[in-house]
């Protein structure tokens, strides 16, 4: 990508994203009584937070570069384009996993033990 006055993180992305997810350890714990452990959970809560922070960077470069194309700095409107669908992918994304796991988190106060 050419220096038009935007940047937008080279980490962030579907790809990113992806990765963390597919590095999660879903072999936990053999039993339903057993909860994770405290480094379990800061791991999950470090993922999350990564996840969300390049979601937020994503959208930060797609506004950096609306705003350089807005001020004739952008040289590329397919940079400005790419960006913004990258970011907009990001989004749902971020909101279809999230509303997954609010969905599972009902689920399990639902259960009887």
């Amino acid at each position: 990508m050419q220096n038009s006055g935007f940047s937008i993180p080279s980490s962030s992305g579907i790809q990113g994203i992806s990765s963390k997810i597919s590095t999660l350890d879903v072999s936990g714990p053999s039993s339903v009584s057993e909860a994770p452990s405290a480094e379990q959970a800061r791991g999950f809560q470090q993922m999350l937070s990564d996840a969300i922070g390049s979601v937020n960077e994503a959208q930060d470069g797609a506004k950096k570069a609306t705003e350089g194309l807005m001020t004739g700095k952008a040289e590329s409107l397919h940079e400005v384009q790419i960006a913004g669908a990258k970011a907009e992918i990001m989004m749902k994304l971020t909101t279809t996993v999230t509303s997954k796991l609010a969905q599972a988190t009902t689920q399990l106060f639902q259960m009887q033990v």
